[in-house]
């Protein structure tokens, strides 16, 4: 088949293609029964529990030093960062003691390849968090306009940004708060640690598909 009349077939079924409807009645007994008190903790030792680093800082002035230190611990000289408005921290990219690298591929094949040869050397990711989730450590990223999935997925480090008010149980609660998540938004991932695969042997390598680092800033203000 030829590569024009197959992406056509698939642009014909993404046309066509529905979403099932967001039920009417609400989740009831599908969100179990977890306690609310010490998400925030039990959210940083999960985040540890699964390989990745937590950090807990009391101020926005904090986060930004933290992650200074962090572009620096890392020689990082360039970072792929999501859109100042999709950051929890105001002016966050223009004080960086880096240069972020456009997010905004050109539409031609020739200005893609150019650009996106600019990734190999890419060292940190910067994305903010919609939510953290207690159970299991993870984290939710929406991506649209302005929040790249790059930024989380080819980078050897990836630092999110997440409020601590929105640290919650488990990912039936965060659905069952935002029903309308997985329909407003062009991407919903979760992540859970640090790329991780395995051999036949079963020998666990990190950072083979994904980031090898995962660090959380949680900011408590």
């Amino acid at each position: 088949m030829k590569r024009e009349d197959f992406l056509e077939r698939v642009r014909a079924a993404i046309e066509v293609s529905e979403l099932p409807p967001i039920p009417e009645e609400p989740p009831g007994g599908l969100v179990p029964d977890l306690p609310g008190a010490g998400v925030t903790q039990r959210f940083m030792d999960q985040v540890e529990a699964v390989d990745g680093h937590a950090h807990l800082v009391g101020s926005d002035d904090e986060a930004v030093d933290l992650i200074g230190a962090l572009l620096r611990r890392y020689e990082a000289t360039g970072c792929l960062a999501w859109a100042p408005e999709h950051l929890p921290i105001a002016g966050l990219v223009e004080g960086l003691p880096t240069t972020p690298l456009d997010a905004v591929v050109p539409g031609d094949a020739e200005g893609r390849l150019v650009h996106q040869t600019g990734y190999m050397d890419l060292v940190v990711g910067i994305t903010g968090a919609s939510a953290g989730l207690a159970e299991s450590g993870s984290i939710v990223l929406e991506a649209g306009p302005g929040r790249p999935r790059m930024a989380s997925l080819i980078p050897l480090v990836h630092i999110a940004l997440l409020r601590e008010r929105d640290i919650t149980q488990s990912l039936s609660y965060w659905i069952a708060d935002h029903p309308r998540a997985a329909v407003d938004t062009s991407n919903l991932f979760i992540i859970t640690g640090p790329s991780r695969t395995a051999d036949i042997e079963q020998t666990l390598n990190l950072g083979v598909h994904g980031p090898k680092h995962l660090h959380v800033v949680v900011i408590a203000a």
